[in-house]
């Protein structure tokens, strides 16, 4: 069945959520998570997040937003954190991205943070220094002058991310590959939105990098490429062995109930190839497409839903 919802001026993340929420589960296991924005609003749902990501940087910010149920930044650690005692600069890398003085608060912040009394303030510490960094990136070199003082742009992010949701839940992070994390995994529906092919070179070569690049305090190229050689967003993905690589996704997941698999059109297979590969596990309940044909990105979203398939008695 193919139930269609046209494009709108609304996100992604509404088209997920509002598919989402038709469907009956407890808890959800999100294979390729980013920025954790999609799991945070589950969590208002009550719903139990189990998140991954590949890239450590997300994997703070799930911390942060997802696995985090009740830590706060106090005064106290906001002070601990701008301490600006040492200015030594650890990782030079910083300064492809950074003038000198920013490099040396984004290093200042990332040692101070090990200071403070639990892993789960400190990874609101990195989600904080994560949004300072993008917000000083988002001056080119002719408006740079115009950003203001970065101890007050992050003294002002401090209230955003110490908005935290208490779900009442054990939700969890990790920083695996997206099939090694999902065979270890126990849930109700597993939600993989698929990258696409070259996700991570893309990744590599953004602006977004600086953020791999601080929290792992060195390149992490090769290592991230290693990890991904034999996943999705591997360098020069042939369509086959995209649709290998699902395959062994969802062997994987045959002891989850339900799944739901998100994916572009032509990215790079079509979604009568991708639902072939899921017919080979299970029968599909429902397709829902998101026709962005029309907007800037350009492209169709599909999310399909496929039960478990159900014993006869």
């Amino acid at each position: 069945m193919l139930k269609i919802q046209t494009y709108s001026k609304t996100s992604c993340m509404a088209f997920e959520a509002s598919v989402l929420g038709q469907l009956d589960f407890e808890s959800i296991a999100i294979p390729f998570a980013g920025s954790a924005k999609l799991d945070w609003y589950l969590k208002l749902w009550n719903k139990c997040v189990l998140d991954n990501d590949v890239c450590q940087w997300a994997w703070w910010v799930a911390k942060a937003k997802v696995e985090n149920n009740n830590e706060q930044l106090s005064p106290t650690d906001v002070q601990i954190l701008l301490d600006d005692s040492d200015t030594q600069i650890i990782n030079p890398l910083l300064l492809k991205w950074f003038s000198q003085q920013d490099t040396i608060f984004l290093e200042n912040l990332k040692r101070n943070s090990k200071k403070l009394k639990n892993e789960h303030r400190q990874s609101l510490a990195i989600f904080a220094g994560i949004m300072v960094g993008d917000y000083l990136l988002s001056f080119d070199h002719t408006t740079a002058e115009f950003h203001r003082p970065v101890k007050q742009v992050f003294s002002d992010i401090i209230p955003i991310i110490n908005r935290i949701i208490d779900n009442k839940q054990v939700n969890f992070c990790s920083n695996f590959e997206a099939k090694e994390f999902i065979v270890r995994t126990s849930c109700d529906l597993m939600y993989a939105n698929l990258p696409t092919p070259n996700f991570m070179l893309h990744f590599l070569n953004s602006k977004k990098f600086w953020r791999e690049v601080w929290v792992r305090g060195l390149d992490p190229s090769q290592v991230i490429l290693h990890t991904v050689k034999e996943s999705f967003g591997a360098i020069n993905t042939s369509k086959d062995r995209y649709l290998q690589t699902l395959a062994e996704l969802l062997s994987r997941s045959k002891h989850i109930p339900n799944w739901a698999i998100g994916f572009q059109e032509g990215q790079p297979a079509s979604l009568e190839e991708v639902t072939n590969i899921i017919k080979r596990f299970r029968p599909i309940k429902a397709t829902y497409l998101k026709d962005m044909s029309q907007s800037l990105e350009g492209s169709k979203s599909y999310i399909v839903i496929a039960p478990e398939k159900k014993v006869k008695k």
